[in-house]
């Protein structure tokens, strides 16, 4: 091109710039979506006139295999898109500087200077920065801290994949979900969200304020080692309050395909080590299938993003893992999920025929898992949708006792205030935020909504005001809390905020809520009045019909 530029020939200069990327792509309507082709286009962008800019992966890739001269832009944010962006040095005058933004490890090493650290999955670490540039330290969220736990609190870190191989990463998610799932089965534990444990990973916070903001005392750390035909498992189990060893222990196995049948004996380890006896009912685990697990990881990963392109991404993993294990029912739960958030995102091409999928798979998954209270909540929330809240709520005395993990917790809080059991609803919210303050953003998105219905206004407000300084992964979050600060501030009479926080929840997509949204998002309520309330409250700023 730079040749055929400079001939005298050529009326029109051409000028390109490339982007390379390699990564995942689903195909879909004969075009190519997904996180692959979005940072290729960011690359593109980024790219000089006459210029190539690729990613780490294809670096990675390539360098071993060329002379060409690269040089290193550091890590890159366009958009939602984060990654490490390299230019290929066609000339010398192509060498340029790009702001960086800061790696984790050199953000917490500038915590002591008030620099924000943002939580992965939605909520801070214990510094903050609000949007007033106001430094807001620890003691100011005390009110967020746990109540103390009157039985022993665990949190199991993820698991570390120190075989040397990639494609065993799933192997720590499987054993980090399978210990949480099988303590949880207790009813003398409180036991933590995973979430929390990869946020404190991530964020290396220390064990003093692991046990000061979120009451544990005991964390489980572990790791899968070794190489084929020599693998093992370490585990150690701590008490963080004196830092002292319980417990440790290594369990060796020949093939990968063998640590399923490991998880059990290391729950009843962990059990024994904290002297409570318990039986394992061994029938938690989503699958045995290390393939079929991995895709389940993947695809619960690209569910809770929320949106169009992870949607189908996900459905295409859970059908793929299905396929592999057309009986697995805990599968079709899941991929009910995905049918019903496609309903709730507005991008259903047949909206009936997703509700019936979602309602197949998950009454399916109840009728089989009958010890498993979140399939009991899935469908107690689609047939208050279809109107049958006597079945619905009928459900809730059998899913209570059954509600072990934050996932259970947080489904049944949301059965709960469907049935106007607001008060009830409430408390498991709160419960599911004290053992998952990084669990997915959706719990306090109903949550939010709960305690306006419930009339605590200021409790409601608070809440949302510290949420809103924080990065939500779910998507439509912050502009749930801008409606509900817009109709709090309606029924203050404070006409002059209730116009910031309506103009503010417009602003998140450039459009805006509709009455007609709003009211479908909430038509499983047994009471409409509160939501028609909403609606009729927010009319005067500017609320459309749809």
């Amino acid at each position: 091109i730079k040749k055929r530029n400079q001939s005298d020939k050529v009326d029109i200069k051409l000028e390109f710039r490339l982007g390379i990327n390699m990564g995942d792509v689903i195909k879909k309507d004969n075009n190519l979506i997904g996180d692959g082709v979005n940072i290729a286009a960011r690359l593109e962008a980024l790219a000089q006139p006459n210029g190539i800019s690729i990613s780490k992966s294809v670096y990675d890739f390539v360098v071993p295999k060329t002379k060409m001269t690269f040089n290193d832009l550091g890590i890159q944010k366009v958009k939602q898109n984060e990654f490490r962006a390299f230019d290929i040095l066609l000339d010398p005058s192509q060498k340029r500087t790009l702001k960086t933004k800061a790696s984790p490890k050199f953000k917490l090493s500038r915590i002591f200077l008030g620099i924000i650290i943002v939580g992965i999955i939605g909520i801070p670490s214990f510094i903050f920065l609000n949007k007033s540039n106001k430094i807001t330290t620890k003691d100011s969220i005390q009110n967020e801290k746990n109540i103390i736990a009157d039985m022993p609190s665990i949190l199991v870190m993820p698991f570390e994949n120190q075989t040397g191989k990639e494609e065993n990463n799933f192997v720590g998610s499987g054993f980090t979900s399978s210990l949480i799932n099988i303590l949880s089965q207790s009813q003398k534990l409180q036991i933590h969200s995973s979430s929390t444990g990869k946020y404190i990973k991530e964020n290396n916070v220390n064990a003093r304020d692991i046990s000061k903001l979120y009451n544990i005392e005991y964390i489980l750390n572990g790791s899968v080692q070794g190489h084929s035909k020599n693998y093992r498992v370490f585990i150690e189990l701590t008490n963080i309050n004196n830092n002292e060893i319980l417990w440790s222990e290594i369990f060796k196995f020949k093939n990968i395909e063998d640590i399923f049948d490991i998880m059990d004996n290391l729950g009843i380890s962990v059990l024994r080590a904290l002297n409570l006896k318990f039986s394992i009912d061994s029938d938690h685990l989503i699958s045995r299938n290390p393939e079929v697990y991995r895709k389940y990881i993947m695809a619960q990963a690209a569910f809770q993003r929320n949106n169009l392109e992870d949607n189908y991404k996900s459905e295409l993993l859970y059908n793929e893992a299905i396929k592999l294990e057309p009986s697995n029912s805990r599968l079709k739960y899941f991929l009910g999920w995905v049918h019903w958030q496609r309903i709730n995102l507005g991008i259903s091409t047949n909206p009936q025929e997703d509700f019936s999928s979602a309602y197949k798979y998950s009454y399916e998954a109840m009728n089989k898992n009958t010890d498993w209270a979140s399939p009991q909540a899935q469908v107690s929330i689609l047939d208050s949708i279809m109107g049958n809240h006597s079945i619905a709520c009928g459900r809730l005395p059998t899913m209570r006792p059954l509600a072990r993990t934050v996932e259970d917790i947080s489904l049944v809080a949301v059965v709960e205030v469907i049935c106007d059991n607001v008060e009830e609803g409430i408390i498991l919210f709160e419960k599911s935020l004290r053992l998952g303050p990084h669990y997915s953003s959706w719990v306090k998105k109903y949550y939010a909504i709960a305690k306006t219905l419930s009339g605590d206004y200021d409790g409601a407000r608070a809440f949302m005001e510290r949420q809103l300084d924080r990065k939500h992964s779910w998507e439509g979050v912050e502009k749930t809390f801008y409606l509900m600060l817009a109709y709090i501030s309606m029924k203050e009479d404070d006409l002059e905020k209730a116009k910031k926080y309506f103009a503010l929840q417009k602003k998140q997509d450039g459009i805006g809520e509709t009455a007609k949204q709003f009211l479908n998002d909430n038509s499983a309520s047994k009471n409409q009045t509160f939501y028609i309330d909403v609606v009729k409250t927010l009319k005067p700023l500017g609320l459309p019909d749809q």
